[in-house]
């Protein structure tokens, strides 16, 4: 038997960029803000039915200042009008938008979790702000995931150059470069991606904990946070390796350059 359609509730999660100006966001962007926090915007709108009757109802949106934009109830168009409406206010806005989707049934009598659903005997604004949090910070893991996918193959690059000839071609400024990548990208991570703390409408509300644990196993968001961060930091390891061999590369032509500028000059004081 399918599913009515009208207790199901799609939620969407965009990553848009590497940051968003939520200062601004609040200043200027129209909706009935339910919840502002430090980094982020929980609001209660009015927008077009999923179901294409063209009816208004009750959706919600989540502005995240990691770049991430959630949307509940929101038809495609919808979708598009605030993305585009939100893009003065991105920082480093991607030229790809990293999506995921998540579906949420408010028509059973006992919480469940299966791959991509929720099923929920109570819902509010308070489940709902959990439930798009979490998806949000999926999305984000994809585009890191992609990010740290890039670095890692770069660093492999290096490897190889190394295997093959025997010493790094590329510069140590160069390679300098790449560790900051690399400690930009972890920073971000870290600071951003709150994944290992419970948000603080879960703690004394036995039923939003159990939502919370269960959205955060259902994505292996602590799973993949950790193998990102460790991937991160032994890429950072071997790229300073990388660049400790350059430098003493560097320092052994230094030293053949003064051997080389005294022979001259004791030379000369022979002539």
């Amino acid at each position: 038997m399918q599913p009515d359609p009208r207790h199901i509730l799609t939620i969407r999660a965009f990553q848009i960029a590497e940051g968003i100006d939520i200062k601004r966001v609040r200043n200027e962007f129209p909706g009935d803000l339910i919840t502002p926090a430090p980094g982020e915007l929980f609001y209660r709108r009015k927008a077009a039915s999923q179901d294409g009757t063209g009816e208004r109802d009750e959706g919600y949106l989540y502005v995240m200042d990691y770049g991430v934009v959630i949307f509940a109830g929101h038809g495609d168009a919808e979708m598009t009008a605030v993305l585009d409406r939100l893009h003065p206010f991105c920082e480093n806005a991607l030229a790809t938008r990293v999506g995921e989707d998540f579906r949420v049934h408010a028509d059973v009598q006992e919480l469940a979790f299966t791959f991509n659903d929720i099923h929920l005997p109570a819902f509010n604004s308070d489940v709902l702000r959990i439930i798009m949090l979490y998806v949000g910070q999926s999305a984000a893991l994809d585009h890191y995931e992609v990010v740290v996918d890039r670095l890692l193959a770069e660093g492999g690059r290096l490897a190889q150059e190394l295997e093959r000839y025997g010493r790094l071609k590329t510069s140590r400024r160069n390679v300098q470069k790449f560790i900051g990548r690399t400690l930009a990208t972890r920073n971000r991570l870290v600071d951003n991606l709150y994944i290992m703390d419970a948000p603080d409408i879960t703690w004394e509300n036995e039923y939003l904990d159990k939502i919370d644990r269960g959205m955060k196993k259902t994505f292996d968001l602590i799973e993949r946070f950790r193998s990102l961060d460790y991937q991160l930091r032994e890429n950072k390891e071997n790229l300073e390796l990388f660049a400790e061999m350059l430098q003493f590369r560097q320092s052994n032509m230094l030293e053949w350059i003064i051997i080389a500028l005294f022979l001259i000059e004791t030379v000369n004081l022979f002539r």
